[in-house]
């Protein structure tokens, strides 16, 4: 498990460079996912366009595709033709059933596979960081895809463009005045229905995801999902979709979970002061840089300050005077040791997501529900 980040989310509805790593694989394959295999507490797991989580008596048929959540392909399509497995290297990253298996099976491991073999390029998440380290090779091509699929328009006479990577503004998304979009290193997507605000500079790889507003402010190497609100400073970041950062406040190689909110004057470290490797819940990350992660529904008080490497759990509210500890628990309540009352934490997502016209069904409930108890053991 990818904790924080998968704590409450399977790992296939996890944000990795630009798109989701369910919506990697069917770009990859040039099929839609139809069921996903996950841990048991993600039974109700539901998000528009997610696929259900298969329990383990479902039978898949012969021919299914089967592929590693922890493999995150490159977004060019490459059709399997009359291949029964896709490698990345040395290691089988998906397969084609050859008769028909059930899910409990498939949990154990993939099957053999013949011979016919397509390879192609793609990261490994074997880490929650990752997703950081990654980051900027994985936009960086990411981008230039998306940037391909899209025509070019005309940008408003007061927007400058640097540098000669593609820049592609959705027809329906807003450009205001005064911005600067600088692909002197990458390309630049702007989605639908995306706005960008006045004074601001987004320095490419940078993609904004559909009904996202950056509200100004400067953002280099970001992605940033769906129905996201962004301001300050930015970089080296994925915003996983439906988050805020409506403030000032420096955020860098870091990654924002669905629904998590950064009060205002909320700050992340990214660099330790001996600029050695930085540990994350006590594992070297091998990484320079790396700032914090949060879980799904993490929240921030005002004026949080956030050190190197920070593990912040999925629904935790961060409330601290001082430094945050640089391990936090899921559903924690404060940095003292409290936890995140149940009934509390379900009623606050709910009014969170209303917010955004999006509603907590009661199979989302459950499946939070059943987060919340893997992750402070309290029985059902």
């Amino acid at each position: 498990m990818l904790a924080p980040v998968t704590t409450a989310r399977p790992l296939a509805e996890v944000r990795a460079g630009a798109r989701l790593v369910r919506e990697r694989w069917e770009a990859a394959l040039g099929h839609p996912v139809v069921g996903v295999i996950a841990a048991e507490r993600f039974a109700g797991f539901e998000e528009p366009g997610s696929a259900p989580i298969l329990h383990d008596a479902v039978v898949l048929p012969a021919g299914t595709i089967v592929a590693l959540s922890d493999f995150a392909p490159s977004l060019e399509a490459v059709p399997l033709g009359g291949s029964t497995c896709v490698a990345h290297g040395d290691r089988t990253v998906a397969v084609v059933l050859a008769a028909p298996m059930d899910v409990g099976a498939l949990r154990r491991g993939l099957p053999g596979t013949g011979t016919v073999t397509t390879h192609r390029t793609g990261w490994f998440l074997h880490h929650p960081w990752d997703l950081i380290g990654h980051l900027p090779a994985m936009l960086a091509a990411d981008a230039m895809v998306l940037a391909g699929a899209l025509p070019e328009t005309a940008l408003p006479p007061d927007v400058r463009v640097l540098g000669t990577h593609p820049v592609r503004i959705a027809a329906s998304a807003v450009i205001e005045p005064f911005v600067v979009l600088d692909a002197s290193a990458g390309a630049i997507v702007i989605g639908e229905r995306a706005m960008v605000r006045s004074f601001s500079r987004l320095a490419g790889p940078f993609v904004l995801g559909t009904n996202s507003q950056w509200m100004g402010g400067a953002g280099s190497t970001v992605s940033i999902g769906d129905g996201c609100r962004v301001n300050g400073e930015m970089s080296t970041t994925i915003v996983c979709g439906h988050a805020n950062k409506g403030h000032d406040g420096f955020v860098g190689h870091s990654y924002l979970g669905r629904w998590t909110n950064l009060g205002a004057g909320t700050v992340t470290s990214n660099l330790k002061n001996t600029y050695g490797p930085v540990n994350f819940d006590g594992r070297n990350t091998g990484l320079q840089f790396l700032g914090s992660l949060l879980g799904d529904h993490a929240k921030t008080g005002i004026l949080t300050r956030l050190t190197t490497g920070s593990c912040i759990g999925a629904g935790a509210n961060v409330i601290s005077d001082d430094v945050v500890t640089n391990v936090l628990p899921a559903f924690a309540w404060g940095a003292g040791g409290d936890r995140y009352e149940l009934s509390r934490f379900l009623q606050t997502a709910e009014r969170v997501m209303a917010r955004r016209q999006v509603t907590l069904t009661p199979a989302m409930r459950e499946c939070l529900t059943a987060v919340y108890r893997a992750a402070t053991g309290e029985p059902a």
